[in-house]
C-alpha cells in the first residue's frame, strides 16, 4: 500500500485540508501537489530507502511532503521545529536524510534552516550520499525517546499504517463529511497517523491546527462547526482552563465524537470534559511502535469510567508478568540501526513488550496501571505513579500532576509536581488531607512542587525527565 491509498476516493472537489492561514485544498488539489512534489522527488534522484527529514508544524505544506515522500518510496521522517537545535542535530545525524525539509510556513523550522544553510523554505541536501535502508516497505520513521530517555527511530510500514488505518474505517472512528479539528503535531504517531492519515482515507476534511490554543479549540467548538476532536489529556486541561476563565460554556454544537489519549486519562478531567462538550469521550492506548493503535473504546457505548478500551480487531494482547504485550500487523519493523533494543523491544515470538502495566477487566477491556519503569516502591510497597496522579486530579483546582519516585537511604520517596489551574492556589497540606480519603498512607506524596506550567512536548505530554533532574533540590531542601 503506498501514500496514494491513504487518500480516499471522493469528489475531487471535497476540501481536504484547512490551515489558520487561510489554505484550502480539495482532495484533487492535494493529489496534484503530492504528485508534483513527489515526481521532482524521483527527479532529484531520491530513492527508495532513503530518508528525507521534514522540520514543520501542521500546515498544507508539511502534509504535501510527507505524502511525498512516501509516494517517492522514501521514508518520511517529521520531527517537531520547536525542538531544541541540539535535538534536532542528533536526529539528522542518526537518520543521515538524503534531504532536509524546512517548512516556510514554520517560523522556527525557518530558524533552523537558517542555522543549517538552507534555502529559505526548501531542501538542505545531506553532506555526502546516503545509502538506501534494506528495510523494506518503511514508509515513516518517527523518533521517540520511550522510557530510555535516548530518541530512537521507530521504522514503521507501509503495512503497518495499511492495517492501522483500514481498522480506523471499519470501526468508524472517522467518517465522511466529518470536519476535524487537527491540533496533534504531525510529527507524532498520534497525530500523523489516527488523525492525518486516517482522515485522509476517511475523507474528513482536516482542520489544521500548529499553535493550540485552549480558545482557538473553543472557537472551533462554538463558531466553526467541527463534528470530531482528537487531543491528549493536556488539551483538554487548556479548554477547562478557557470555561473557567471566560465563564462560557460550548453546548449546544455540533461535536460528533470527542476522543482523549496519548497518556493517561483521570476520571476527574474526563468528567469535567464531558459536561464541558456535552458528550461522553471515546479514549483508548496506544504507543508509537504499534503505529500507535492498540486499543480503543469504539465499537461499544462509550464508557462511564476510565479504560483504555478494547483491542482493536485483528491485533492480540497478552500480559506477561503484569506487562502489557502487543502481536499484530500494526507492530513496528523495529528500531533503526539498532537491533540490540528491537530484540528487546520484540521478542522471537513477535511479541512487542510495551513497559507499561496493565490489567483486564470483566468485559475484555484493558486499563493501564502505569510504567514498569516508574514504579515506585516506598517500605517495600509498590507504588503506581498514574494511581497517585489519578487522586490528585481529582482535587479541585488542580490542571495536571506528575508523581515521581526519589531514592534516600535504600528507599524512595514519593514527590509530586502540580500544575495549578489559571487562578487557582493549592494548599498541599489540604490536598495532603483530601488523599488520605481516597488512598493508602504509603501512597501519598511526602514531597510537594508546585509550578506555574509543567514541562511539556509538543503533543502536550509531560516530561518526566524534566521533573527528574529537579528532585534532588526538592528533597534535600525539604
Amino acid at each position: 500500500m503506498r501514500a496514494d491509498a491513504y487518500v480516499r476516493c471522493v469528489p475531487p472537489g471535497t476540501p481536504a485540508l484547512l490551515d489558520d492561514e487561510g489554505s484550502h485544498v480539495t482532495y484533487g488539489e492535494l493529489d496534484a501537489r503530492v504528485g508534483e512534489a513527489a515526481d521532482a522527488l524521483a527527479e532529484g534522484g531520491v530513492a527508495a530507502g532513503e530518508r528525507l527529514l521534514l522540520v514543520g508544524e501542521n500546515t498544507v505544506d508539511m502534509v504535501v511532503a510527507l505524502l511525498a515522500a512516501m509516494r517517492a518510496q522514501a521514508w518520511a521522517v517529521p520531527v517537531n521545529p520547536r525542538m531544541a537545535e541540539g535535538e534536532i542535530d542528533a536526529i539528522r545525524a542518526h537518520c543521515e536524510p538524503r534531504l532536509t525539509y524546512f517548512s516556510p510556513a514554520s517560523p522556527d523550522a525557518l530558524a533552523h534552516g537558517a542555522r543549517l544553510g538552507a534555502p529559505a523554505g526548501g531542501w538542505l541536501p545531506c553532506e555526502g550520499r546516503t545509502a538506501a535502508e534494506p528495510v523494506d516497505d518503511v514508509a515513516v520513521m518517527l523518533y521517540t525517546s520511550g522510557s530510555t530517555g535516548t530518541p530512537k527511530g521507530v521504522m514503521l510500514t507501509h503495512a503497518n499504517l495499511a492495517f492501522v488505518t483500514q481498522a480506523s474505517l471499519d470501526q468508524q472512528v472517522l467518517l465522511p463529511g466529518d470536519r476535524v479539528f487537527h491540533a496533534l503535531p504531525v510529527s507524532h504517531s498520534f497525530g500523523l497517523i489516527s488523525a492525518l492519515l486516517c482522515g485522509l482515507r476517511a475523507g474528513v476534511t482536516l482542520q489544521l491546527c500548529s499553535r493550540f490554543t485552549g480558545e482557538r479549540l473553543a472557537r472551533a467548538i462554538r463558531d466553526e462547526g467541527i463534528t470530531v476532536f482528537q487531543g491528549v489529556p493536556a488539551m483538554y486541561a487548556r479548554l477547562l482552563e478557557w470555561s473557567a476563565a471566560t465563564g462560557n460554556g460550548l453546548t449546544p454544537n455540533r461535536l460528533r465524537m470527542a476522543y482523549i489519549g496519548g497518556s493517561q486519562v483521570d476520571a476527574t478531567r474526563k468528567a469535567q470534559a464531558e459536561a464541558l462538550l456535552g458528550l461522553q469521550l471515546h479514549h483508548g492506548y496506544g504507543l508509537t511502535e504499534a503505529a500507535p493503535v492498540v486499543t480503543r473504546t469504539f465499537g461499544h457505548p462509550p464508557p462511564r469510567d476510565v479504560t483504555a478500551g478494547w483491542p482493536i480487531p485483528g491485533i492480540e494482547i497478552a500480559l506477561h508478568r503484569g506487562e502489557v504485550c502487543v502481536r499484530g500487523p500494526n507492530v513496528m519493523a523495529g528500531y533503526f540501526r539498532d537491533p540490540e533494543q528491537t530484540r528487546t523491544a520484540i521478542d522471537a515470538d513477535g511479541w512487542l513488550h510495551t513497559g507499561d502495566v496493565g490489567r483486564f477487566g470483566p468485559e475484555g477491556d484493558l486499563t493501564i496501571v502505569g510504567r514498569i519503569k516508574e514504579m515506585i516502591i516506598r517500605n517495600g510497597f509498590n507504588v503506581y505513579p498514574a494511581e497517585v496522579e489519578a487522586a490528585i486530579a481529582a482535587y479541585p483546582g488542580v490542571a495536571q500532576c506528575a508523581v515521581l519516585g526519589h531514592a534516600v537511604d535504600g528507599d524512595e520517596e514519593i514527590v509530586a509536581f502540580i500544575e495549578p489551574q489559571a487562578g487557582a492556589h493549592i494548599d498541599t497540606g489540604e490536598l495532603a488531607a483530601f488523599l488520605r480519603r481516597r488512598i493508602a498512607p504509603y501512597k501519598i506524596p511526602r514531597h510537594w512542587h508546585v509550578m506555574q506550567r509543567l514541562p511539556a512536548s509538543g503533543t502536550g505530554k509531560l516530561l518526566k525527565p524534566a521533573l527528574k533532574a529537579l528532585l534532588p533540590g526538592i528533597v534535600e531542601t525539604a
